[in-house]
């Protein structure tokens, strides 16, 4: 058994958001709700099947995705006296995950997604995530990238709906 090395480029991109940073927070929050994992295991208990996996995420992430995890460290930094905002979260689709990791279980190191929100003081805001196929596609399986080239819609659908600029790299697709 040897070591596999995968070097790979991933494109990030950080837009420009018009708004005060706590509405745009509050705004993303709204549209990807938080992973409600309790009821999740509720549900798939008393049914015990993938479709009802799939039912319960359809019912919960309206917009497609849902938020596993929160960071917000801009208390802590400030403490070193630095006057940055910035929520950090994964976000993702547990049903669309499982068809990439039918594929490839590695797939779950870049899933669930990613995302930042953040502003220096007197900057912009900026929305800042990965490209969910450029990352994807590392893994050299033609499936998982066409899945995740769904992702780039769904992360661009997201933007629209959030009144962000749709960059070129998600647009083109």
């Amino acid at each position: 058994m040897h070591t596999q090395i995968t070097e790979y480029t991933s494109d990030r991109f950080s837009i420009p958001v018009a708004g005060r940073y706590a509405d745009i927070v509050d705004a993303f929050e709204q549209a990807v709700p938080s992973l409600d994992a309790d009821d999740l295991v509720r549900t798939v208990r008393k049914h015990s099947d993938w479709d009802t996996v799939e039912t319960w995420t359809i019912r919960h992430a309206p917009h497609g995705f849902l938020r596993y995890w929160r960071n917000d460290p801009t208390a802590l930094m400030a403490i070193s006296g630095n006057t940055a905002s910035c929520v950090s979260y994964l976000m993702g689709n547990h049903v669309v995950a499982e068809r990439m990791f039918r594929r490839d279980p590695r797939v779950m190191g870049l899933a669930p997604l990613r995302v930042t929100i953040s502003q220096r003081m007197g900057e912009p805001v900026l929305f800042t995530s990965d490209v969910p196929s450029a990352s994807f596609a590392s893994f050299g399986d033609d499936h998982i990238t066409a899945v995740a080239h769904g992702l780039d819609r769904k992360l661009a659908e997201l933007l629209v709906l959030l009144g962000i600029a749709v960059p070129e790299v998600l647009a083109a697709l």
